[in-house]
């Protein structure tokens, strides 16, 4: 009998600290989903209005015949992915969502963004990674989009590379996150997240039924082949910073959902133990008088 109140008091003390370390992630990540949400909505602004850029340039005669819109020629470039996971866990599904709809994606060479994603792909597929990337999401800046972008770009005109995709996720709510599969190049495969705040569409060249609102009155000097080719790095660089912020966003939220049902589950495991061991130690306490009494009367 002693021995399983002292096994229920072990389970209860470390129920408790547990309980502490939810608790105290659950705080951090409230404090930080306000900035987190502000920076995105920031760069939501910001990428809509680069699509709409590139969405009327991919649309236009000029640009009909680019390799940014139709792909290279030579099929023998490479498709990279780019994936953007947490720097840390504790978060729930967020990064084995990302993680298993990478998997299914047949790249030849992977970007990853977050220190979970750079160690997942040493530790799984260490031929395939990329020098590029690395980082964290927390702090990943627009410069780092920058270099990405404009490397990407050279690689892509040098025909090395043929598709560039990236798994990132989408944040919906507080409550709900998706891991997407986004296409960047070639624009006639532009698919990039639906959002009713990004309203982002897929972009086809020549498309003018979808063109955004804006689009049809834009005019390009000196012609609209040369703006694409100056547009495109920078609008590589605005979308994938745009979803390192959804992705970082959706990681705090992910992170504050797991550990509130962390630490709600929690107090019910430790409220649960401290009924079994009240009942252990009052039924040890009974038995002790039990063996008293019992004694007394021979």
């Amino acid at each position: 009998m002693s021995a399983n109140i002292k096994r229920l008091k072990a389970r209860i003390r470390s129920v408790d600290s547990t309980l502490h370390l939810t608790k105290a992630m659950q705080l951090v990540a409230a404090g930080k989903i306000r900035k987190a949400t502000e920076q995105l909505s920031n760069s939501r602004k910001y990428c809509e209005s680069m699509r709409t850029v590139i969405s009327a340039l991919a649309g236009s005669r000029d640009c009909a015949d680019s390799i940014y819109v139709t792909g290279p020629k030579d099929d023998g470039g490479k498709t990279v992915l780019i994936v953007i996971a947490g720097d840390r866990g504790l978060a729930g599904g967020y990064n084995a969502n990302a993680f298993r709809l990478a998997d299914g994606v047949a790249a030849d060479e992977i970007i990853p963004i977050g220190r979970r994603s750079v160690d997942r792909v040493q530790g799984h597929a260490p031929e395939k990674k990329s020098a590029l990337g690395g980082g964290t999401t927390e702090h990943f800046k627009p410069e780092d989009s920058k270099a990405l972008a404009v490397s990407l770009c050279e690689r892509y005109l040098a025909g090395e590379i043929k598709r560039i995709q990236i798994v990132s996720t989408a944040y919906v709510t507080i409550m709900t996150q998706t891991a997407v599969l986004s296409t960047l190049l070639p624009l006639s495969e532009c698919v990039l997240p639906e959002s009713r705040r990004m309203g982002f569409r897929e972009m086809k060249a020549q498309d003018t039924e979808e063109k955004p609102e804006g689009a049809r009155f834009m005019e390009f000097e000196p012609n609209a082949a040369e703006v694409l080719g100056i547009a495109i790095p920078e609008y590589l660089s605005a979308i994938i910073f745009g979803l390192v912020r959804e992705s970082f966003a959706s990681e705090i939220a992910a992170r504050r959902v797991a550990m509130d049902a962390a630490t709600k589950n929690g107090i019910v495991m430790k409220d649960n133990l401290s009924l079994e061991y009240n009942r252990a130690r009052q039924g040890a306490i009974t038995q002790e008088i039990t063996e008293i009494v019992a004694g007394a009367g021979r």
